[in-house]
């Protein structure tokens, strides 16, 4: 894949431009869960898994970090998390058997009071050991256009609910992010270019450590795991669009640098680019 990539810096964008074979590098090792025990502070399990609290506790949905129960189950980010959108009609014990867990599981992971009070459109993790042939075909209904390259690959189409959580997080379209990411680096996750752009958005280490550090406020995230670097690339592309204006000018910005857009204007391949994504944007559409 052939594009110039960002280099971003608290007070300027420089783009580079080369092309840029794509190299494997290390996946990122699993994360574990961990059931709270008495005396355990959200803050301490944080610390003893070099987590921020606050990174720990919007992996678990968790509003104030001082309410956590003992039983608990937590997830510790890392790993792409699998997670189940209530449908009308659906109860806890009914996603349980669906996917092959205990109710309880469900509940705990969920910090669910009331199994018979889930809400519609309602977004569930679902436990380590769920029926993820289950919950992949379920993601591929969703958007039955999506390339084969992804369908037939679970690891990238395991990525689907990480898109969807943060486009919502950060009011873009997810067919955007999820086109964008494609084009970039096909979802792969476990890829580095020449020039060093890492992972699914293909971010720069200069742009995602501005990105986690001044714009989300999480410096510690790490571009070689594929939900924090889903989480960057999604909040870049919020930053791209509020300062450049439209949707089609923040992905010029993304592919060539936002600085050298306003001070050259788009190059062809830019422009080339920007025709891609957004010709591939129907193919990641929701049903």
């Amino acid at each position: 894949m052939a594009n110039p990539k960002k280099i971003v810096a608290p007070a300027a964008v420089v783009a580079v431009i080369g092309a840029f074979a794509l190299l494997p590098v290390d996946p990122s090792s699993a994360h574990p869960t961990h059931v709270v025990e008495p005396g355990d502070s959200l803050s301490e399990i944080a610390e003893a898994h070099g987590l921020s609290t606050r990174s720990l506790a919007d992996a678990n949905g968790i509003g104030n970090a001082n309410q956590i129960r003992i039983g608990q189950t937590l997830v510790i980010p890392g790993d792409v998390q699998l997670t189940y959108t209530v449908e009308s009609g659906d109860t806890v014990s009914g996603i349980a058997r669906r996917f092959g867990v205990r109710t309880s599981e469900i509940v705990s992971l969920n910090g669910i009071t009331n199994p018979d009070q889930i809400r519609l459109g309602q977004t569930l993790k679902l436990p380590s050991g769920a029926d993820e042939e289950s919950m992949l075909a379920l993601y591929a209904a969703r958007y039955p256009n999506l390339p084969r390259s992804i369908t037939d690959n679970p690891e990238r189409l395991r990525l689907v609910p990480v898109f969807e959580r943060w486009a919502k997080a950060n009011g873009i379209s997810v067919d955007l992010l999820m086109a964008m990411a494609y084009q970039e680096s096909g979802w792969q996750d476990d890829v580095v270019s020449s020039a060093g752009a890492v992972g699914v958005g293909q971010l720069m280490p200069v742009t995602s450590e501005w990105v986690a550090g001044e714009l989300i406020g999480e410096p510690g995230l790490d571009p070689y795991d594929p939900e924090d670097n889903v989480r960057m690339s999604a909040r870049f592309m919020r930053w791209l669009i509020i300062r450049m204006g439209s949707e089609s000018k923040a992905l010029a910005g993304y592919y060539q640098g936002p600085t050298s857009v306003a001070a050259r204007g788009a190059y062809p391949v830019t422009d080339a680019y920007v025709a891609s994504v957004t010709n591939a944007r129907a193919r990641f559409q929701s049903s």
